[in-house]
């Protein structure tokens, strides 16, 4: 949700808030949207231009997770749900500057832009590193805190709420991603180790940190030190982090708990406008001071707390309610008493959830410390004094400054980007009367909690089925084009049809008022068509599903219904026949092309050959041998392996030996020849193609040759990949959701089509120029290539038949040309050359009668 403001405040004064921490050997409650966010804006950097590189990122969350079991972290992962009503404004105008940055995007950009995979991919690196993981059904927050609290354990998250939770809080900026290594000393030292204040230079550090929204600057293993003394000594391994207790922003009477949610109210939040409190700061509280050191906000946060002090809890609260309009009076008290009740709340289903579906869960529960913690109260005290005179300011300057500051931003939420430029302060806007429910999970029927808390299911299902609401992620987009997931609206329909026509629970149309049934409908938030604007539209459900639907044993013939609805020109059941063709990971995906190609107007069979290509590489030569994306790196670390390998090859060639395939593989089906590719072939094909990975050097210096017409057809296919995948989760996966990581890399595809468009014949130029290391790895593309072109649509087929005619009449050309060149220079050879004397012998001695010194040559 966030409190603004108080990240930086925190960060500006690190030495009094934050203390020294060696995170090691407990439990650790990890914010996953957040931690997954983070990880990404620091891996991808500009490369989010080209619609995500989930291979990189998939890596970059496996080896942060590595990093925590080498240290003994036991850690739980929360993903938030879907959206509460009275959050709909923000969505909505961080949805709008998420639109304003896409539609000036250029690669060279150092904003991050989210691709619509990424959440899944993060779910599925945790899945693999065998942590718990679980989605909750609206935001996190609460549930993490509550889960920390019952472990006794630390929060992960880069989120100023928890700044205001009674939970220990560890930063993401301040983790250190490093494994070090220090010898087991006293208890009683290692306890006033943990307690020591930050050091000037560690505190500018977090402040440095927190400016630049750096995360995870690189992820290292265990660091190489120098064995300690004594056979018997004991050593641990450890994370240097900072960690927040609530106990270090009250201080001595500065901030009791109980003020601590009106405190946050206060700044302002994702619910509320802090412009509702307008009035109340120009007549309640006094001045903000003259500083211009500091910001606005950075002023409002030292004089509110410098208020408080002064005030108890209901007084407080109650000179604040009567500078309130009347309508907004109710509305903040019910969101005080809100959040009180979730800064205490022990209701918590991530416990009960791990402990059902997890062996051993909880390795670690450690029991509450009855030890004080040093909290530095005097430290507290004298800064907030040290600040009064910020106290002197009139009200007329202070708006003139709010006016002119730009308002920080803080952390983002779920898929804001920090750098979006969206404003997230907004005018004041109609309460909504959305009613609050203790336990929020009672709104949903069981069937679907089931199907949600073990993260099968997306976020948005959560917003269809309680606010019938989808808000789409718009992604890289040519603005003159509709939104990339238009194209798969049909698929999203049909998933909400299904979640409204339970067997048993079918929802009752509302009647007009001439006593008519509505048609249930959900609403479609998306961005405008050319314009910077956010559009909202009615989509009732088309029509009924073709099946029933009863969630504890789905119907998987939904799933051809909807290719027999809106692919008609398809051949439905020979598609679906032929899917057994492919392996097991690729069929859901390979329906998502055949969808793609028939209903896209952008795409065009060079789209299709990336896609191709790209499955190749990361499918293959990713799990075989280790992945390096960097060519010097690449080349420093297996160059003499490359070497010796050309070495082997040429030879074979210039003796005349063909390589080709074992004929023990020849057996078996294309497919399953690939689980048996020469790791020499991974490497020779992974040389060849590793310039590919990266951004052209060209759009360095002309930027505006970077194609969104390009990325939006690749855009459109994320889009169908997603929807049929949620089709797919809501069935209970008749077909293997696809790996993304293995399946997709943006910068890579752009570039491959990039490349290929100026060849006349792909396949010629695959085989000789890309591939021709692999004899395996181009029969495997030619299978793929060709199981698609049964499916293609009879209009996408004639162009490019015409551009391969093309390019083999011209190649032929050429071959007769030469042909005829050799036949010239054999006629026009000497006839007598075989009468030429024939070089003599090396071994023989030969003497130069005009060279007087040719005798004294020494054999």
């Amino acid at each position: 949700m966030g409190v603004r403001g108080l990240t930086s405040y925190i960060a500006q004064r690190a030495e009094i808030y934050l203390k020294p921490f060696e995170l090691h050997s407990t439990a650790l409650v990890i914010d996953g949207d957040n931690l997954s966010c983070n990880l990404y804006k620091d891996v991808a950097g500009s490369y989010s231009a080209f619609g995500g590189d989930y291979d990189d990122f998939y890596r970059a969350v496996v080896q942060f997770f590595q990093v925590l079991a080498e240290c003994n972290i036991r850690p739980y992962v929360l993903m938030d749900g879907g959206y509460e009503e009275r959050k709909l404004r923000t969505v909505s105008t961080r949805l709008r500057g998420k639109i304003t940055v896409i539609k000036k995007i250029n690669p060279n950009a150092s904003i991050t832009l989210f691709p619509l995979h990424l959440k899944e991919v993060f779910v599925d690196a945790v899945r693999d590193c065998g942590v718990p993981v679980m989605r909750c059904v609206f935001e996190a927050d609460d549930e993490l805190a509550a889960l920390a609290r019952k472990l006794n354990c630390p929060v992960l998250s880069y989120d100023s709420d928890f700044y205001i939770h009674n939970v220990k809080y560890i930063p993401l900026i301040t983790l250190t991603v490093k494994v070090l290594t220090k010898q087991v000393k006293d208890k009683n030292n290692h306890k006033q180790k943990d307690c020591r204040d930050l050091r000037r230079n560690e505190a500018k550090n977090v402040e440095k940190r927190t400016k630049a929204n750096k995360i995870v600057a690189g992820i290292q293993t265990l660091e190489e030190v120098s064995s300690p003394k004594g056979g018997n000594t004991k050593t641990y391994k450890y994370l240097d982090c900072c960690i927040y207790r609530v106990s270090h922003l009250c201080g001595r009477s500065t901030l009791s708990p109980e003020k601590l949610p009106l405190f946050a109210a206060l700044l302002g939040n994702d619910y509320i406008a802090r412009s509702a409190f307008k009035n109340f700061f120009a007549a309640g509280m006094g001045k903000a001071g003259r500083s211009r050191k500091l910001k606005i906000q950075q002023k409002r946060i030292q004089v509110i707390l410098t208020w408080l002090k002064e005030e108890t809890a209901e007084s407080a609260l109650a000179k604040v309610l009567s500078r309130l309009k009347k309508n907004q009076r109710e509305s903040l008290v019910s969101q005080v008493h809100a959040a009180i009740s979730g800064y205490s709340n022990e209701l918590c289903h991530a416990y009960d959830f791990f402990e059902e579906h997890y062996e051993k869960a909880f390795p670690y529960v450690e029991p509450p410390s009855s030890e004080e913690e040093l909290s530095d109260e005097e430290d507290v005290e004298e800064n907030l004094s040290g600040d009064e005179d910020l106290a002197g300011e009139d009200e007329e300057q202070q708006e003139e400054a709010e006016n002119q500051d730009e308002e920080e931003e803080e952390e983002p939420p779920e898929n804001q980007e920090p750098d979006s430029g969206a404003e997230v302060e907004e005018e004041a806007e109609e309460e909504t009367d959305e009613v609050e429910v203790e336990d929020k999970t009672l709104l949903f029927p069981q069937w679907f909690l089931d199907k949600l808390y073990p993260a099968h299911l997306s976020r948005y299902f959560v917003d269809l089925m309680h606010l019938r609401k989808y808000i789409n992620n718009p992604q890289i987009e040519h603005f003159p084009y509709h939104d990339s997931n238009e194209l798969a609206l049909p698929i999203l329909n049909y998933v909400f049809a299904l979640l409204h026509n339970v067997e048993g629970a079918k929802t009752e149309p509302q009647l007009d008022e001439e006593g008519a049934p509505l048609p249930i409908a959900f609403t479609y938030l998306t961005r405008a068509l050319r314009v910077t604007n956010v559009r909202y539209f009615k989509m009732p459900i088309e029509k009924e599903p073709a099946y029933a639907y009863e969630p504890t044993a789905p119907d998987a013939r939904h799933l051809k219904a909807v290719f027999e609805a809106n692919v008609p020109h398809a051949n439905t059941e020979k598609l679906f026949k032929k899917l057994d063709e492919l392996p097991e990971d690729l069929r859901l995906y390979f329906l998502a092309i055949v969808y793609w190609l028939h209903r896209s107007e952008h795409c065009d069979l060079l789209h299709l050959h990336s896609l191709i290509l790209s499955l190749i590489v990361l499918r293959t030569i990713d799990v075989t041998i280790p992945a390096e994306r960097e060519v010097k790196a690449f080349r420093k670390r297996f160059g003499k392996t490359l070497k010796a390998e050309r070495g082997v090859r040429d030879k074979e060639l210039g003796e005349g030996i063909k390589r080709g395939i074992k004929p023990a593989l020849l057996e078996l089906s294309v497919p399953d020849r690939m689980a048996h590719v020469p790791k020499s072939d991974c490497y020779l094909t992974q040389e060849r193609l590793l310039p590919h990975f990266h951004m052209q050097e060209i759009f360095k210096k002309k930027f505006d040759l970077y194609s969104t017409t390009v990325i939006h057809s690749f855009a459109e296919f994320q889009a169908v990949v997603y929807q049929l995948n949620g089709l797919n989760a809501l069935l209970d996966f008749p077909l293997l959701s696809p790996r993304m990581n293995q399946l997709y890399c943006g910068a890579f595809l752009y570039n491959i089509y990039d490349l290929l468009r100026n060849r006349g014949d792909v396949r010629y130029h695959i085989e000789n120029f890309l591939l021709p290391d692999s004899k395996m790895m181009f029969d495997f593309y030619c299978f793929l290539y060709d199981w698609c072109a049964e499916f293609v649509p009879h209009w996408k087929q004639v162009e490019v038949d015409q551009t391969a005619v093309k390019a083999q009449k011209k190649r032929l050309k050429k071959q007769r040309q030469a042909a005829r060149k050799t036949e010239a220079k054999e006629a026009n050879a000497d006839p007598n050359a075989d009468m030429l004397v024939k070089d003599a012998d090396p071994d023989d001695d030969f003497f130069d009668l005009n060279n007087k010194f040719c005798a004294l040559k020494v054999g």
